[in-house]
């Protein structure tokens, strides 16, 4: 399909550009021809690794000054050609929000965080004073501006990484999965803003997997694969494609309404089951503040349940309880009819954190699945059904982000793990990426574990769980509501649970 972008007095403007990555054979980000618009908003769509991110790198600055490569043909920024503008420079052009806020912060207050790119531009205070008052009555952040950045949820962490964004006054902005942590109130916050933005002016680059909520945004998708920019699709266009066309391209829902409603549908005839993981009397608290109380809950093994609410409700720091990072005097945790206590706990319950990496510790995949292991000896069946039978002496950081994950179940089962918790899982992950996880949650299901699912994708939860629990509804006691009539409705897998 042709280009099908106007030339004139392009903001963003490519033609026979190729970038590769060290000695790289092969272009991480290809692009024949590209013009985008001041004031547009563009999409950047399609599986993981095809070059969207390198591309975001690209526009600020980080590729080539912070990751090296080659740069062949041209790549401009307001006639400035890419490569050869200091990230400094391109700073006051351009402002970025990453995956993974916290890897973007400088300080440990909300409020000095938001303020602190103004200062560097040597805005007046009275101009500082103006923006942090509108960006704060946006994303509705007055209560946290004197939290500590590092003591919030991670969809918290991510708001404040937009709302600093915003603060700059830069006439681009490029996103990188900006919602990937965010509750359905967090990105119809950020879909209002990004309107506001684009209403005045600003020129919006969002690299996205979860594409629902920018069918009002966008004006242009563009669609990579491999690698290239293979198409370029006016919104209308992109929108009209059916839901067969989709999947071939390996694109998440455009429309997730069926899969909230069966999620809530899920939520709102949750009850406890009879034996199984027990909480009782246990108080929630983040820091001093107590978040909640849950009188009497029981979660039997050999089942998913989603564990949903809105950002910073509490759904983390329950996971911290049940894996002993947290205690609470008057609360008592059991499982199978026996007290755990904090020790106990952290020995019966594995956690895949939101950020992998910071579980990891060893410096080869084998030594990191031998960590914990009484046994001291891998299960070969394992490692081939997760994939990681290849893997064994890569360097564990040097695994993406799904192989990590699935480094972490199977570290978990070879450990013995009786309940395994997921943070966010699927935060980043394309359709493929997506099923690979369901799959690996179907098998742990089949194992008899217990499998809590930490998630505000609804997605993925209304195609895995058997149930779901709303933490905002605690508390909650044995019988309080009737029993689900729904089935979940899982994605399938063979016989034998095979995940490849």
């Amino acid at each position: 399909m042709e280009p099908q972008l106007s030339t004139l007095s392009p903001k963003i403007a490519a033609e026979n550009f190729r970038f590769f990555y060290g000695q790289a054979k092969q272009p991480a980000c290809q692009i024949d021809q590209l013009s985008i618009q001041s004031g547009q908003c563009v999409v950047l769509c399609g599986p993981s690794g095809s070059g969207k991110s390198t591309f975001l790198k690209l526009l600020n600055g980080l590729i080539p000054e912070y990751y090296h490569g080659r740069l062949e043909g041209e790549l401009r920024l307001s006639g400035q050609q890419l490569g050869q503008v200091s990230v400094e420079d391109l700073s006051r052009q351009v402002a970025s929000v990453f995956q993974n806020p916290s890897t973007q912060f400088f300080h440990r207050t909300v409020v000095n965080e938001l303020v602190f790119p103004c200062e560097n531009q040597g805005l007046s205070e009275e101009e500082i004073a103006g923006r942090l008052h509108h960006i704060s009555r946006e994303f509705q952040l007055d209560r946290m501006l004197q939290e500590d950045i590092f003591q919030l949820s991670g969809g918290q962490q991510q708001l404040i990484a937009i709302a600093t964004a915003a603060m700059q006054g830069t006439d681009v902005l490029v996103f990188d999965e900006p919602t990937a942590n965010l509750d359905r109130a967090g990105i119809e916050r950020v879909k209002d803003l990004l309107l506001e933005l684009k209403a005045a002016g600003k020129t919006l680059i969002i690299a996205e997997h979860r594409l629902s909520y920018l069918s009002e945004l966008a004006d242009t998708y563009l669609y990579f694969k491999d690698g290239c920019l293979k198409e370029i699709y006016p919104a209308a266009a992109f929108l009209g494609r059916n839901e067969e066309c989709r999947q071939v391209m390996g694109l998440r829902c455009m429309d997730s309404t069926v899969y909230g409603e069966r999620v809530a549908a899920l939520a709102a005839n949750f009850t406890s089951d009879k034996e199984g993981l027990s909480i009782q009397h246990l108080t929630v608290r983040q820091g001093k503040k107590a978040l909640y109380r849950i009188d009497q809950l029981c979660l039997a093994k050999g089942q998913v349940v989603g564990l949903v609410g809105q950002n910073g409700s509490g759904k983390s720091s329950l996971a911290s309880y049940l894996v002993g990072l947290k205690d609470d005097s008057q609360g008592r945790i059991s499982f199978q009819g026996q007290t755990l206590t904090a020790r106990e706990r952290l020995q019966k319950i594995g956690l895949v954190m939101q950020d992998v990496r910071l579980q990891l510790f060893a410096e080869t995949v084998r030594k990191e699945l031998l960590l914990g292991n009484r046994s001291g000896q891998l299960d070969n069946q394992l490692l081939s059904l997760f994939r990681l039978s290849d893997l064994l002496d890569r360097h564990p950081v040097s695994l993406s982000g799904g192989e990590q994950q699935r480094l972490m179940i199977v570290a978990s089962l070879l450990a013995d793990k009786d309940i395994l918790i997921f943070d966010e899982p699927s935060s980043g992950l394309d359709l493929e990426q997506m099923h690979q996880l369901a799959r690996a949650l179907a098998f742990l299901k089949k194992e008899k574990k217990l499998v809590l699912l930490i998630s505000h994708d609804e997605e993925l939860l209304a195609s895995v769980c058997d149930k779901v629990l709303d933490i905002e509804a605690f508390p909650y006691t044995a019988g309080h509501v009737s029993q689900s009539v729904l089935e979940p409705s899982t994605l399938q897998n063979d016989d034998k649970g095979n995940l490849s």
